[in-house]
């Protein structure tokens, strides 16, 4: 005996996948704006105004829509270091800045690369007409044929036509 019996592929089919994944396990996100909810600062954070527009700036970062209630949590936490490095720039406190929204807000495009996450790329209208059209440069099977047939004659072969089978 062979073995068991293969399952029907209806049954085999995941059904927990991430519907933001591609079939090479990367994440790709709209490249616009993140136009959802950001939630407010909260009243124990940073109300200096930079800082408060610093804020929205990570909100309209097209990753935001990535971030959950505990990201936004850690962003709340380090409002006022930014404050602090904002009236008193240092190095420590900038590496601080750095070490805490760093590759956990993945701010860069390598942070983004290590969690496999990529910013979908925006065809040009040229591009657009080209993906619908087709890719010209792909040679059609009708032209290698007759490419083939060409070669055959130079060669002194007589070219095979296709039989018509009934």
């Amino acid at each position: 005996m062979p073995g068991p019996a293969p399952k029907n592929p209806e049954d085999r089919i995941r059904r927990n996948s991430d519907p933001l994944t591609d079939a090479n396990g990367w994440t790709e996100i709209d490249p616009s704006p993140n136009d959802g909810a950001i939630p407010p600062i909260p009243p124990w954070s940073s109300q200096d105004p930079i800082v408060g527009g610093i804020y929205a700036e990570l909100g309209k970062l097209p990753q935001a829509r990535l971030w959950g209630p505990g990201t936004w949590f850690e962003i709340h936490l380090t409002l006022p270091i930014m404050e602090k490095y904002l009236e008193k720039p240092s190095s420590e406190a900038f590496k601080t800045i750095l070490a805490a929204w760093g590759s956990g807000l993945r701010l860069t495009e390598d942070d983004m690369q290590r969690a496999r996450i990529r910013v979908r790329k925006e065809l040009s209208a040229e591009e657009q007409e080209l993906a619908i059209k087709g890719n010209p440069k792909v040679a059609s099977i009708n032209r290698r044929e007759r490419l083939l047939q060409q070669q055959d004659l130079k060669r002194g072969i007589e070219p095979q036509r296709p039989t018509d089978a009934p």
